[in-house]
């Protein structure tokens, strides 16, 4: 598969496409496998790698013909819609990749199992870099963790205020800390 260089040189043109015509619809959808590190921590990695070529495989047939599917590292994978009608061709899609994976797979003579959570971005013109495109996937991909995984949230604006709050609520917290503002009770 493309790496993540690649993968996004090719979501640089899809924005430019989109910012000089404003009909361009693409979406991205930024996935990992659920519960990959208890595979190597349980298999090993020779058995992880295995499964991360079967699951590519599996990925590259949930697609059409010029989407890009890529492995962005580890176990996350990305995909690059492009001339889609809408949200819900990237639903489709995510629910396909969803039912590929979470077949059992034959790997070195072991049955394993495995999910994807993924994350989904619509192009927008408010996007200027591919880097926004796929935090905001990767925001959403968080989400359906959060909400049971094996599942696709798309992203939405509430999501990144959220994501926002929760780092400034961390670092506030840290902030007082470090200025002893707690006073710890025992009960």
């Amino acid at each position: 598969l493309p790496n993540r260089t690649c993968f996004h040189v090719a979501l640089e043109h899809a924005l430019a496409r989109l910012h000089a015509n404003a009909d361009h619809r693409f979406a991205v959808l930024f996935l990992d496998l659920d519960r990959f590190k208890v595979i190597n921590d349980s298999v090993g990695h020779l058995y992880g790698d295995m499964m991360l070529k079967e699951a590519a495989c599996r990925l590259a047939g949930c697609v059409h013909g010029n989407d890009m599917v890529a492995r962005l590292g580890g176990d996350e994978f990305a995909v690059l819609m492009e001339d889609i009608a809408g949200a819900e061709d990237a639903c489709d899609t995510a629910r396909r990749v969803i039912d590929a994976l979470s077949g059992p797979m034959q790997v070195g003579g072991k049955e394993l199992f495995t999910s994807a959570s993924i994350g989904i971005t619509l192009g927008e013109r408010r996007y200027h870099k591919a880097e926004e495109l796929l935090r905001d996937a990767d925001v959403a991909m968080y989400r359906a963790k959060a909400h049971g995984r094996q599942r696709f949230e798309i992203f939405d604006e509430r999501l990144h205020q959220e994501a926002l709050h929760l780092l400034d609520m961390e670092s506030d917290l840290r902030h007082a800390i470090q200025r002893k503002e707690f006073e710890p009770h025992f009960q």
